[in-house]
């Protein structure tokens, strides 16, 4: 009889996972590899966040070499940000990047707990933020996000929060405390549909959709959870695990203009694809070193042709996707 029901319990598991996915053909058949590991123009020291502006620009936080990097859509060396001093316009350890439509350059500093904003010519226009856990206060800052009202969202990872901002550092308001969910419940997340929502445990990534819903990768917990922007949440999808549509550790998040949502998948070494509405779509990568491989990726962005652009933290390289036929996305 306990053989019957384990027999009974995989195959209702197997039907749900089954009803879950959407399917879909999977057209991002080219890669291209950028990056190497190394202190010189072009290369990168553990490689952290990147974004891509309106011209299709892309800035990598190269966290180790305490700088941001800026490149053509094609991975050419453009100029960068910081350096080795650690001052105003500098960096410890830059976590998260966000550009707002008119190519202001937001950067958090996971070790100096602060927000800096640059104008497109790399220009520092403001700074706020300080260690600790008050509102404006930070503990380990690593994910920015902004709405079509150019508010900024800050993923506060080690006060297990998100705070919301205007364009002028003015704190507006904020969600979140600690809460793990167990594995088990992890893996079971659509059985334990209610457990911990809006809660989480270490939040990485945040992303806002053409909607201003806030999309947060609730990384320990195994999970994406949505919210509206003020906050009122919505839904979540993922959980623990191997196959499709789950995570060991969720980590970077984007939104393409056609809605779809791209995660990177640390521990699992692959990037997932998922509806706007959390139902999982298709998955790619793997361990490894080659083109398509992955050690540990942290962050993803999409630009205007749909060419995903993820940061391969473990192999100190950027990684691009391109449709066979580019669409705008």
């Amino acid at each position: 009889m306990k053989n019957n029901s384990s027999l009974k319990l995989f195959v209702i598991c197997v039907l749900v996972f089954s009803l879950s996915a959407c399917g879909g053909v999977d057209p991002y058949s080219r890669v291209d590899v950028y990056g190497q590991k190394g202190e010189k123009p072009g290369e990168f020291n553990e490689p952290f966040a990147i974004a891509v502006d309106r011209s299709n620009h892309v800035y990598v936080a190269d966290a180790r070499n305490k700088r941001v990097q800026k490149f053509s859509a094609k991975g050419k060396f453009l100029e960068q940000l910081g350096g080795e001093i650690n001052g105003s316009g500098q960096f410890e350890k830059p976590s998260g990047l966000a550009i707002d439509g008119t190519g202001n350059v937001y950067v958090a500093d996971y070790d100096l707990d602060r927000i800096q904003k640059f104008n497109p010519k790399g220009m520092l226009l403001l700074e706020w933020g300080t260690s600790g856990k008050l509102p404006g206060q930070f503990n380990s800052p690593s994910g920015l996000a902004i709405d079509s009202e150019d508010n900024i969202f800050v993923a506060d990872m080690y006060n297990h929060r998100v705070q919301k901002f205007d364009a002028q550092g003015k704190f507006l308001t904020s969600w979140g405390s600690y809460h793990p969910v167990s594995v088990l419940k992890s893996v079971f997340n659509f059985i334990f549909s209610e457990e911990g929502e809006g809660l989480f445990n270490y939040p990485a990534r945040i992303a806002v959709d053409g909607e201003d819903r806030v999309y947060v990768s609730d990384s320990y917990n195994n999970r994406v959870q949505v919210f509206s922007n003020q906050g009122k949440f919505l839904f979540k999808f993922g959980g623990a695990g191997l196959w499709g549509g789950k995570f060991r550790v969720s980590s970077g998040i984007t939104v393409g203009k056609n809605g779809r949502v791209f995660v990177a998948d640390f521990y699992n070494n692959r990037i997932q694809e998922f509806s706007r509405d959390g139902c999982f779509i298709a998955k790619r990568g793997g361990g490894g070193k080659e083109p398509g491989q992955f050690d540990g990726p942290t962050d993803l962005a999409v630009d205007s042709e749909g060419r995903v652009h993820v940061v391969d933290w473990g192999n100190h390289r950027i990684q691009v996707f391109k449709p066979e036929d580019p669409v705008k996305k």
